[in-house]
């Protein structure tokens, strides 16, 4: 009889459900209603993990009888969502739904992948580090700070949850990438991230975004190895060759351009404390990017919160990053707990546009793929490494009080040749100089123009010929539950006996606040650039990047189309001079409202903007998902400088439903159009010369889109994910963990389908497969030397048919 009992017993034990670990799709064995199950998920997740399963009192939507009946259901453990040993599909399951946000982009992506396999631990953590979480703001850093103040080591994440003034939204976004202690001493970490496709990368997941694709072959590839032991030091390696290059050797060796980069960290040293000491590649960011952060890649509108965040201070650098990567030498760290300082010196190659002379240069460009040839025509200078630069700044922060602080911040670099920007020899073709500033469709060519331009030298380098100085201030503070930040930042163009002379220069200015409840927040955010700050590491909140609507967005006005990637692969924001606001409000368990409204000015032209995007939630069950996003977008044509204005709008229907073993399908709905204003250059019959009203220069632009998105899990270590869909006119889309943007003017039919596999315990290969097959064009042409005003042509092909594959491969130790 005994043993009868034990035996049960032990069953009973072997059924039972981790409460505090499992996941929503988990609790769904339990004897409870969808709206039960979902409130003890949300209790535990919200308070922490239960200590006891009489807590549960605490959740008013269960009954006595209820509660009774779970004692012999579930078992209660610590919380391990926060181990370093988290699982590798677990990792891309968080990241598949955080790449498809809007404000996501590929170096943040690969930015959290390499938090989640080594997350930090939230007892020695900064207050940079924790503000630099998606979705955790300055005030719930600050509640965690002055939490660890009050009870010293914060020993779990219950201890957490009860931090005052910490959201449950900022809370939950922290769990993940945070722990509670440190590793065992001496613990080795291994990571190794490889991936190779025939994708082309963008600098930035935007709607407008126009990789520039040149052949499919040699495929992308990366090649990611980093190696720590405890906390205090860590080394790592990468290797990335975009799509269509060769590979990239140092000088005349065989051995591949790498990046490598060495981290000394977490040292106190005295009343000093070192954050991180990197040598080789780091990364530098200064506050909100108005004077310098080092990377390749864009977001537009990156406010800072929410998913659309930048890492302050110095860090190894890895990344796909290269025309900004920064080599040399990285030190970041504080003075009694209260100066916060980082320095960072590096010397470096850029790509750039010589012009014919080859002692001057007219721009930095960014190259996809980086190539001295050009696409069609060969070009008069090389561009690859061309111009040697030797950057050196740093930021100084003083912290009044927690939260609290004021700054300064400043960099200056210096070029082995002159910069003298000269479009009109380096850049475009002689037979169109002519439309250079005076295109009525090119109104930001003003931005061309306002080039930063320089002649100097410096007793820091000999070799100097020319220089670029930025400087700025920044404040910070958070009150209760509201947060307010503003940095300025100005591009010193005087000798250095007028360093701070600031009144004629060109200057750029951000300034937002952020307030925040439980279940609301409201952020109104205002940016002003002056035309002439041209500053290539400014990263700060703007829409569009620089160049836009210049001719430098036109590839068949240049010398060649290589050289659209002036505008393609720009990072820089555009002159903006404007306002955005920003709000998400859960009124309910079911529904959560997210609205953004931006208006602003084209400093360039003049040219008003208007963009507003409304996204509804609404949930009614835990399976059932149904997602409404609206936009509404306008460029006004009351300027006579910039007279082709448009309305767009786009609506994105999303049903999802969720399944058991995370299992999912998904329909997607779109519709857009967008309409410009009529152009008198399209009303006119070439053949005749006679005007007439035609359809071409009113005609609307549509886009409409059917898709249908499949995950099945066969079994914990393999999964499937597929999807189907038409798309006819302008489609964007975020595949997996992919950005694509499309254009198929008579229709298209693409699949794509993903293999998730672990290989282990410490291995997991991911392989996608799309294809892509849109229908051939039918069009009209002028037929002048026929005398026919009109003639079509039938089956102009459309060069979207194709097939693409993305393999990555993860190790994790």
């Amino acid at each position: 009889m005994t043993l009868l009992s034990l035996g049960l017993s032990l069953s009973a034990m072997a059924g039972q459900i981790d409460i505090n670990n499992a996941s929503l799709d988990e609790l769904q064995d339990l004897p409870l209603t969808p709206m039960q199950i979902e409130a003890v998920y949300s209790y535990v997740q919200y308070h922490g993990p239960l200590e006891s399963i009489y807590e549960l009192v605490n959740v008013q939507e269960l009954s006595d009888a209820d509660r009774s009946n779970l004692k012999s259901l579930v078992i209660l453990k610590p919380d391990e969502s926060a181990s370093t040993n988290t699982r590798l599909e677990d990792q891309y399951r968080k990241v598949e739904d955080w790449t498809s946000t809007e404000g996501a982009s590929e170096g943040l992506m690969e930015l959290w992948l390499e938090r989640l396999a080594e997350p930090m631990n939230v007892n020695t953590a900064s207050y940079e580090d924790l503000v630099s979480l998606q979705n955790v703001s300055q005030v719930d850093a600050v509640a965690v700070l002055k939490l660890r103040e009050e009870v010293g080591d914060i020993g779990s994440a219950r201890w957490l949850r009860n931090a005052i003034g910490l959201s449950y939204y900022g809370y939950r976004n922290m769990r993940d990438f945070v722990t509670f202690s440190e590793p065992e001493g001496g613990q080795w970490h291994v990571w190794y991230n490889m991936v190779m496709k025939s994708i082309p990368s963008t600098n930035a997941t935007d709607e407008e975004s126009n990789p520039t694709v040149v052949s499919n072959y040699p495929p992308d590839i990366l090649h990611k190895f980093s190696l720590s032991n405890s906390r205090h030091w860590k080394a790592g390696l990468s290797y990335n060759r975009h799509l269509g290059e060769e590979n990239r050797y140092f000088g005349d060796t065989q051995i591949p351009e790498m990046k490598a980069s060495f981290t000394l960290s977490d040292f106190d040293l005295g009343p000093a404390h070192l954050d991180r000491l990197v040598l080789g590649n780091f990364s530098a960011t200064i506050a909100q990017g108005v004077v310098f952060e080092s990377t390749d890649f864009r977001s537009p509108r990156r406010s800072g919160y929410g998913w659309n965040k930048r890492v302050h201070g110095i860090y190894s650098d890895l990344s796909r990053s290269q025309e900004y990567a920064q080599r040399g030498v990285g030190i970041q760290g504080s003075l009694f707990n209260k100066l916060k300082f980082m320095g960072f010196a590096s010397k470096n190659d850029r790509d750039a546009v010589l012009n014919p002379d080859e002692e001057s240069f007219t721009s930095f460009i960014t190259l996809y793929p980086r190539m001295d040839t050009g696409l069609i025509f060969d070009l008069d200078t090389p561009m690859l490494d061309v111009v040697n630069e030797v950057t050196y700044g740093g930021n100084l922060r003083y912290e009044i009080t927690t939260g609290t602080f004021v700054g300064v911040s400043s960099y200056e670099s210096l070029y082995d040749k002159e910069l003298n920007p000269d479009p009109t020899v380096s850049v475009i073709d002689p037979t169109n100089t002519g439309l250079y500033l005076n295109a009525s469709g090119n109104g930001a060519d003003t931005e061309i123009a306002a080039m930063h331009t320089s002649s100097a030298q410096s007793s820091l380098w000999e070799d100097a010929r020319a220089n670029r100085k930025v400087q700025g201030l920044e404040f910070s503070t958070v009150v209760s539950n509201l947060a307010f930040q503003v940095e300025w930042g100005v591009l010193d163009k005087d000798t250095e006996e007028e360093t701070f002379s600031f009144k004629d220069e060109p200057q750029a200015l951000v300034a937002n606040a952020f307030l925040q409840f439980d279940n609301f927040n409201f952020m109104v955010l205002y940016r002003d650039y002056d035309l002439g700050f041209d500053n290539p590491y400014q990263r700060s909140f703007s829409n569009y990047q620089r160049y836009k609507s210049s001719i430098f967005e036109d590839e068949f006005y240049l010398k060649d189309p290589i050289l659209v990637n002036l505008y393609n692969g720009a990072s820089q924001p555009q002159a903006e001079k404007g306002i955005f606001v920003s709000s998400r409000y859960q009124i309910h368990r079911a529904w959560v409202l997210t609205t953004n409204y931006d208006t602003w000015t084209r400093v360039a032209d003049g040219a008003r903007y208007y963009r507003t995007v409304a996204t509804a939630e609404y949930r009614p069950t835990f399976n059932y998902r149904f997602n409404v996003r609206q936009k509404w977008q306008a460029r006004g044509s009351m300027n006579i400088f910039s007279p082709t204005g448009y309305e767009n709008r786009e609506t994105i229907i999303r049903a999802r439903m969720r399944l058991s073993g995370y299992d999912q399908l998904q329909v997607r709905i779109v519709n857009s159009m967008t309409q410009f204003d009529p152009r008198r250059r399209l009303t006119i019959d070439l053949a005749t010369g006679e005007s007439y009203i035609s359809p071409v220069g009113q005609a609307a632009s549509p886009g409409n889109a059917l898709g249908f998105d499949l995950t099945h899990n066969f079994n914990p270590m393999f999964k499937v994910i597929g999807s189907a869909m038409y798309y006819k006119g302008f489609f964007w889309n975020f595949e997996d963990t992919d950005f694509r943007v499309f254009d198929a003017p008579n229709g298209s039919i693409r699949w794509w389908v993903t293999a998730f596999s672990r290989l282990g315990n410490h291995w997991a290969v991911r392989a996608k497969l799309s294809w892509d097959d849109g229908a051939a064009i039918d069009n009209y042409t002028y037929g002048l030397a026929s005398g026919d005003s009109r003639k079509l042509k039938e089956g102009v092909s459309w060069f979207g048919e194709g097939t693409d594959f993305r393999l990555q491969l993860d190790y994790a130790f």
